[in-house]
């Protein structure tokens, strides 16, 4: 692969790279703003309800800067998220689909001295785009939810867990692996991008919940209550649970429609209360697989259209 077919690929899909592009850079651009703007509207500890009771003055400032959270992060994280989605479905439909439905493969497949070099030429200058823009946008809502959360060490909580960090551009990897075979099977660019969009979707949504409802949950350890805190290592909740006399821990449903019986004077429950959760401290590791199993099912992805560029009739 050569950098003139690199440009050349560029070239063709400049439209789709830059308008992705510089969506993703402003977003990114302005997520680092507004990280500064809200860590200036940040009051001292004494403020902050959990250290002390706030004063008159200390509840104006933390509304202003709760609201500047709320109202801003709206703003940023939806946008972010719906982009670096969809940049993969735009840059990769088009590789092969349009080049199909446009006819223009029956030429190009004639004069290339290999289908496979033609087809890697434009596919991993686009991967690599959808790579990087959306990785970009990942450390910026990094940086946006350091300033949200100023109490949690991001690298050890899972708050914000699936919309910062390497999550994103993976999750963009994945919907451009699907969209190029989408592309190559269909042979049209609109059909091709709706048929594209809804299987990943599904695809991303029963993974995800596959891999925490049942990979995780069989990893989530219980916590007592006395010992259970958000802060600075948020953990990622599953359930709780009550320990009986003999040790057991047994769920809700345990006790049947009356739930866990109460202390009458206390209001305290009878059993001792743990949670079922993942710790804080297994962000990264969890993060880390998540990502890899992203990656690894886009390059088969890329591979498995490559397969079929090279066994699909030019038209």
């Amino acid at each position: 692969m050569t950098l003139r077919r690199v440009r050349l690929t560029l070239r063709l899909h400049r439209f789709e790279v830059y308008a992705f592009g510089v969506t993703l850079v402003f977003l990114s651009i302005a997520a680092f703003a507004v990280a500064t703007y809200i860590d200036g509207l940040k009051p001292g500890p004494a403020c902050f309800p959990e250290l002390n009771e706030p004063t008159a003055a200390c509840r104006v400032a933390l509304d202003k800067y709760w609201g500047a959270q709320q109202s801003l992060g709206t703003l940023l994280g939806t946008p972010t998220l719906i982009v670096t989605s969809v940049i993969g479905l735009f840059l990769g439909v088009p590789i092969v689909g349009r080049e199909l439905e446009r006819g223009t493969t029956r030429l190009a497949w004639s004069l290339a001295p290999s289908r496979w070099g033609w087809y890697l030429s434009r596919v991993l200058p686009m991967a690599v785009v959808v790579v990087v823009a959306s990785f970009v946008a990942g450390i910026a809502m990094d940086r946006f939810f350091a300033a949200s959360t100023p109490n949690q060490d991001l690298t050890q909580s899972f708050a914000g867990y699936g919309a910062r960090g390497s999550l994103l551009a993976a999750r963009a990897l994945f919907l451009f692996g699907l969209s190029v075979i989408a592309g190559a099977v269909i042979g049209r660019a609109l059909p091709a991008l709706i048929v594209a969009g809804l299987l990943g979707a599904v695809l991303l949504s029963a993974g995800e919940n596959f891999y925490q409802s049942v990979l995780l949950r069989q990893e989530a350890v219980p916590v007592a209550m006395t010992d259970y805190t958000y802060q600075g290592n948020q953990p990622l909740y599953f359930d709780a649970r009550w320990q009986l006399p003999d040790g057991t821990l047994v769920g809700y449903e345990y006790f049947g429609d009356q739930g866990p019986p109460y202390d009458e004077n206390t209001g305290e429950p009878t059993y001792p209360q743990f949670q079922l959760l993942v710790p804080g401290t297994e962000y990264r590791w969890v993060e880390a697989r998540e990502a890899a199993a992203l990656v690894g099912a886009s390059v088969v992805a890329i591979l498995i259209a490559g397969v079929i560029v090279q066994r699909r009739r030019p038209g």
